[in-house]
């Protein structure tokens, strides 16, 4: 199946592991050349090593996306290596548990830097190129506690709510540019971070953690978590050219978990 992706250049946020890395994979080996970021250089050394053995072309830069010159940084060294950034994907780990009471003044602070601005900052580097060349696919990763918050996951709810907001006024104003603006919401996926946040769990619950690992994975209707590579697969459909008129979409991809409707 020809994606359309041949050539083009695309930044990848938080990808060196988990989610991250499995898109950043995923568009490589479709012929997209990618620039790879993560705060880890070994990790991200790593993942890109991994890549391309596999003939996808990638290149690293190390950073935290909290940083508020990361994103023009990695903007222009696309520019000089390859060309505009013509695909964003937005990605980054996310908070820590706990309810809104538990959270003091830094927490909320450095989840919105982490979580929302850093995503108004990469597309706000990006976006001038993608217009200039009539066209762009950008993708934010959050989670579908972005439709139905959870009290212990509040931090989360709110920022990754946020950047559905944001991501919807910006598919309206893109939208004549041939830009699309999209928010993939995944449920349960069996990554790094949701291991660790099950151990939270069972910590704070006194729990066993291989019992609530599995009560956790017995509440999604599919039966399983994810595969990160199928939140990939997803990516990939709507950085294609196929997937261009899907605009403005908070897309829940979780095995039927949330069971609101849109």
């Amino acid at each position: 199946m020809n994606l359309g992706l041949e050539g083009r250049v695309a930044i990848v946020c938080g990808a060196s592991k988990g989610m991250g890395f499995a898109i950043a994979k995923s568009l490589a080996l479709n012929g997209v050349k990618v620039l790879m970021i993560a705060r880890n250089k070994f990790l991200l050394e790593t993942a890109a090593r991994t890549i391309s053995v596999e003939g996808g072309i990638v290149e690293i830069c190390t950073g935290d996306v909290c940083d508020p010159g990361l994103a023009e940084l990695a903007v222009n060294k696309c520019k000089e290596l390859w060309g505009p950034v013509e695909i964003l994907l937005n990605n980054a780990g996310g908070p820590p548990m706990g309810s809104f009471l538990e959270h003091d003044d830094m927490a909320w602070d450095a989840a919105i830097k982490t979580n929302l601005l850093s995503i108004v900052r990469f597309c706000r580097a990006a976006a001038p190129d993608m217009k200039l060349n009539n066209w762009g696919r950008i993708i934010s990763i959050t989670s579908t506690v972005a439709k139905e918050p959870s009290p212990t996951m509040v931090l989360s709810a709110t920022t990754r709510a946020g950047v559905s907001s944001f991501s919807k006024a910006l598919a309206m104003e893109l939208a004549k540019f041939n830009i699309s603006v999209n928010v993939v919401c995944p449920g349960g996926v069996l990554t790094d971070r949701l291991l660790q946040l099950v151990q939270v769990r069972a910590k704070r619950e006194k729990r066993d953690y291989e019992e609530l690992l599995l009560e956790s994975e017995a509440t999604i209707p599919a039966g399983r978590f994810a595969r990160p590579q199928e939140i990939a697969d997803v990516v990939l459909f709507l950085a294609s050219e196929m997937g261009g008129y899907i605009n403005g979409v908070s897309l829940s991809v979780d095995g039927v978990l949330t069971k609101a409707y849109t």
